[in-house]
């Protein structure tokens, strides 16, 4: 269910904020001994929990005093302020967010990724500002650590509507976070974020680095190019925004690619030295596999054999219901996700016109939920403009099953390539329009003549289908 922004807002202000059972045990360590601490050593545990991170930049503004006019942007600068001992006292026995998830571990899983990433993204705007001479670097760390902290506590405390999004990012690889965000939320989390900062009155200086609004500043270049680092690193080397990642650490920086490259992956090994704290493989672990992904996580959905029609109603309510600023890809790769999750299609595709050539279709989104086809229409072809079924459908608002007896019969109206990318097995194909304006074709199958596509799939699958038409038909009407 949706919450209404505004109170949500109100919600996460007033919620508890755990940290991590790390950090708790460090501080209490560091109580014992309170004449012996610096703030520098409180730093140092602090600055590895954006969790304890946010708590300390909130007791520094709630006991804000009278006579206290800068604002204070730093951990040390905070705890210097109120006295070593009095902050140690106070945050003695912090709850944990491993005690407050323990009965939910794939919302502990989804949490402790988010952290992880922070960590890494702290680190990768550390070497980035160092190397910039940024006298301030620490503003631009605590900023960085910060920038993902709205995702953190609605794992902490609306966990399901996260697994959501993150199901939804790991199966559509190149929709934007932002895109997914607004179509199972309604909003994005960086607007969130920003709420959340102004409500807490965290210093004006950190919500303009955390402010992506705000990326003509070389710091605040330096916050977001250091978060989409770790966020699309987890991914592994080779996602295909890292060079983009990489090319504005090289700009930030002025050094050449090789030096930029060595930059990112030097910080990457530093922030490996964290990960204990979270149970998460740090991204530098498959630097000597760059060639490959990075291994794939066991925190999503598992394959599904079968319908779920409480998944298809909740994917048919998302679409229909999408803000304005969703944009068509997001709509398009979340109506193959309904497919695949509602409907137990374990392979769905989307074809499109190619952008350098209306001749033909390319397949613009691929989902394979069943690991023995995960090459499945890997090399489709797709030509338009002859009598086979894809140029057909494609100026044709239509959708068909192939499936019984009149499978084979339908399956010889496609190229000999395309049967052979198809492969054995009833599918289900649909033309997407927008109006009168033919946009795609949408492929399903479930995997081979051992799993079947009965009749009664294909009215739901329709009706996804022409929810999506009738979407992007909306939006061209603005």
């Amino acid at each position: 269910m949706k919450v209404d922004p505004g109170v949500l807002v109100e919600r996460l202000a007033q919620a508890e904020i755990p940290v991590l059972r790390s950090t708790a045990a460090a501080m209490n360590a560091l109580a014992l001994e309170p004449d012996r601490v610096t703030a520098r050593d409180i730093a140092r545990v602090v600055l590895l929990d954006p969790l304890m991170t946010l708590k300390v930049l909130r007791f520094a503004e709630t006991h804000r005093g009278p006579q206290q006019v800068a604002d204070i942007t730093t951990v040390e600068h905070a705890v210097m302020m109120h006295g070593i001992g009095a902050f140690l006292a106070l945050h003695r026995d912090a709850p944990t967010i491993e005690a407050m998830l323990a009965g939910d571990p794939m919302a502990l899983r989804g949490a402790l990724s988010t952290v992880s990433r922070a960590q890494h993204a702290a680190v990768f705007a550390r070497a980035i500002a160092q190397h910039r001479h940024d006298s301030e670097a620490e503003e631009v760390v605590v900023a960085a650590l910060l920038h993902e902290m709205a995702e953190l506590l609605l794992w902490c405390h609306h966990p399901r509507e996260q697994e959501e999004i993150r199901d939804f990012l790991e199966a559509a690889r190149g929709v934007r976070s932002a895109a997914a965000q607004r179509l199972v939320r309604g909003f994005a989390h960086g607007d969130l974020q920003l709420a959340l900062a102004r409500r807490w009155r965290l210093p004006e200086l950190l919500r303009r680095l955390m402010d992506d609004d705000h990326a003509h500043h070389p710091r605040v270049v330096n916050v977001t190019c250091a978060a989409a680092l770790a966020r699309h690193l987890e991914h592994g080397w080779n996602d295909p925004a890292v060079p983009t990642d990489l090319d504005t650490v090289r700009r930030l920086t002025g050094q050449d690619s090789l030096a930029a490259s060595l930059l990112v992956r030097n910080a990457a090994l530093a922030a490996a030295r964290a990960w204990r704290s979270t149970g998460i493989t740090p991204v530098a672990a498959w630097l000597p596999i760059e060639s490959r992904d990075a291994p794939a996580s066991d925190a999503g959905r598992p394959p599904h054999d079968g319908p779920d029609r409480t998944v298809l109603a909740l994917g048919l309510q998302r679409l229909r219901a999408a803000p304005a600023a969703v944009d068509d890809e997001a709509l398009t790769a979340w109506t193959l996700f309904t497919l695949q999750h509602g409907l137990g299609l374990r392979r769905v595709l989307y074809a499109m016109p190619a952008s350098d050539d209306r001749r033909r279709l390319d397949v613009r989104f691929r989902l394979v939920s069943d690991p023995a086809a995960s090459d499945w229409c890997s090399s489709l072809h797709i030509p338009l403009g002859g009598t086979d079924l894809f140029s057909y459908l494609f100026h044709t608002p239509k959708g068909l099953l192939a499936a019984g007896e009149n499978r084979d019969r339908i399956a010889g109206l496609l190229l000999p390539d395309q049967r052979n990318a198809v492969g054995e097995g009833a599918f289900i194909m649909m033309s997407i329009f927008a109006n009168a304006e033919p946009r795609g074709i949408v492929l399903a199958a479930r995997g081979g003549p051992e799993h079947p596509i009965p009749e009664s799939l294909y009215v739901p699958a329709k009706a996804v289908c022409q929810a999506l038409g009738k979407r992007l038909a909306s939006r061209g009407l603005h």
